[in-house]
């Protein structure tokens, strides 16, 4: 502003101000002179002249009024502040936002707590706040350093393409937790289903029960003379159809590989098999060339070619799936108790009472290698996972001792990957799950005497069977289905169960 207009404006406002202390003086002059003005008056014109000289004194006089609103407004510059680069902190030392001035302020006592112990010097017992806050900085940043993300862009580090994924990952959200395909341990997720012959209970023990290997179908035989066929739905599980065998008490029913036969075998010379297609049961007579009292017990190798029937003092028949004749014989030192294939059905392995395991090879028909079971001084079962990475030994004494099957195969005195000692009574009945995680164990010499065991832990899961668990007293017999999602066991009153396996979604 010039400074003629700031003198003229100096000037009107002493001469408003000296007009209003003139009005001022006369209001006065004449509120003193009238006696005759009541008091009332006098009060009101009192208060109306202090109120305007306030107002004067507050907002200025009429002409300063009149200025402020001719004045030209001044124009506001905003002086927009840049933001510190990385280049303008090169040399400074950061300052923290905020400080709390309490932090240093007393003194803290180093004597109380062991924890405070890294932070003395000498025999100093009692140091300033500052002091303490300093060395416990300097301790932490001995210990974990400053972080990547805590420095500025010139004090950082050229990271490594690990730091970077982790830095990328910090700078994003989301779910990275994906559930594991893995079978979990300790506890498994079974649910007990409707029995799967609820429809057509046996009425006695059942000996076998099977999946069908491409059909949701089951089969349940037992000493009632009777086969039964089941669809597997898990609510109602209808049947399909029973034959019943004159004198004929089942002792093992297997499917054939294809699915279109089921082998029976009893207590007799001869063995029956039941064309599913044709509908019609079929007997073959005793088989020529071999001294066979019995046909009770036998397996069907995974390829389909062969039915192996155990014979006594160790002979171990091959007989041919499609024909139904003799091939050869095989023979191991004491008795047969159990055989099984791998998955390629190139070798045979058989236990026996005198603890020897014995592996044969299909194709040379040769005993290629034997091996002792480890402590065990009768074996009872025998089986090998579907990928042929585990072999299962039960053992008379409830023992089931888990070999890799390479071990087994370099050494005549392998040692088990685990002794499974959850049975204490004799082991009956092993079977691998299709997918290698779990072993199903059992024992038909006491009640509820069954086990589910998770293959890579090597521990049993503790949820099964509970107390919960209805119609399950003594188990003569179980299978798993082809892709592992339901599991039966046989009882000895009659009863087909079944369970649902939910970590499986497949039949």
């Amino acid at each position: 502003m010039p400074v003629d207009k700031m003198l003229r404006r100096n000037v009107k406002k002493r001469e408003a101000v000296t007009k209003d202390t003139i009005k001022e003086k006369k209001i006065r002059t004449q509120v003193e002179n009238s006696s005759e003005a009541p008091l009332g008056l006098e009060r009101r014109k009192k208060k109306e002249l202090e109120e305007r000289v306030l107002e004067g004194l507050v907002l200025g006089g009429e002409n300063d009024i009149i200025e402020q609103l001719e004045a030209e407004p001044k124009k506001v510059k905003i002086h927009k502040k840049k933001a510190p680069t990385s280049a303008s902190f090169v040399g400074d030392e950061k300052k923290p936002v905020w400080e709390d001035e309490d932090d240093l302020v007393g003194s803290v006592d180093l004597t109380k707590r062991k924890r405070f112990s890294d932070l003395r010097q000498g025999e100093e017992c009692r140091v300033r706040t500052e002091q303490y806050t300093t060395r416990l900085k300097s301790q932490f940043e001995k210990v974990s350093s400053t972080p990547n993300w805590a420095k500025l862009p010139s004090e950082r580090n050229v990271s490594s393409d690990d730091d970077s994924d982790v830095e990328d990952l910090l700078h994003s959200t989301g779910n990275y937790l994906a559930t594991s395909s893995a079978l979990p341990k300790s506890i498994i997720q079974i649910k007990q289903d409707t029995n799967a012959n609820s429809e057509y209970p046996a009425q006695g023990k059942l000996t076998s029960v099977e999946f069908h290997p491409s059909a949701q179908v089951i089969l349940t035989a037992g000493m009632n003379q009777t086969l039964s066929l089941f669809q597997v739905d898990g609510e109602h599980n209808p049947k399909i159809q029973s034959v019943f065998l004159d004198n004929y008490p089942i002792h093992t029913a297997h499917f054939s590989t294809d699915g279109q036969e089921v082998i029976i075998g009893s207590k007799h010379s001869n063995f029956k098999y039941y064309d599913m297609i044709a509908g019609k049961i079929i007997t073959v007579p005793k088989i020529k060339g071999i001294e066979q009292k019995d046909m009770k017990r036998f397996v069907v190798s995974p390829d389909g070619k062969y039915i192996t029937f155990l014979g006594h003092y160790g002979s171990i028949h091959m007989l041919s799936a499609k024909s139904k004749e003799w091939i050869y014989s095989l023979k191991m030192n004491g008795s047969v108790e159990s055989v099984a294939f791998s998955k390629d059905s190139s070798r045979m392995y058989s236990h026996g009472d005198d603890g020897q395991v014995y592996v044969w090879d299909i194709n040379t028909r040769d005993c290629i290698h034997k091996f002792t079971d480890d402590g065990c001084i009768q074996g009872t079962t025998v089986d090998v996972s579907h990928d042929g990475q585990y072999l299962a030994c039960g053992s008379y004494s409830g023992v089931v001792n888990i070999y890799d099957t390479e071990t087994c195969m370099s050494s005549s005195y392998p040692k088990p990957i685990k002794a499974i000692m959850n049975l204490t009574t004799s082991c009956s009945k092993s079977i691998f799950h299709p997918s290698t995680e779990l072993l199903a164990i059992s024992s038909d010499y006491t009640e509820k005497a069954v086990k589910l065991i998770h293959i890579p832990s090597m521990t049993a899961f503790s949820n099964f069977p509970d107390k919960s668990l209805t119609g399950l007293r003594i188990p003569t017999s179980m299978d798993f289905s082809p892709h592992g999602g339901y599991f039966t066991v046989g009882t000895h009153n009659g009863s087909a169960l079944l369970f649902r396996l939910q970590h499986y979604g497949n039949y």
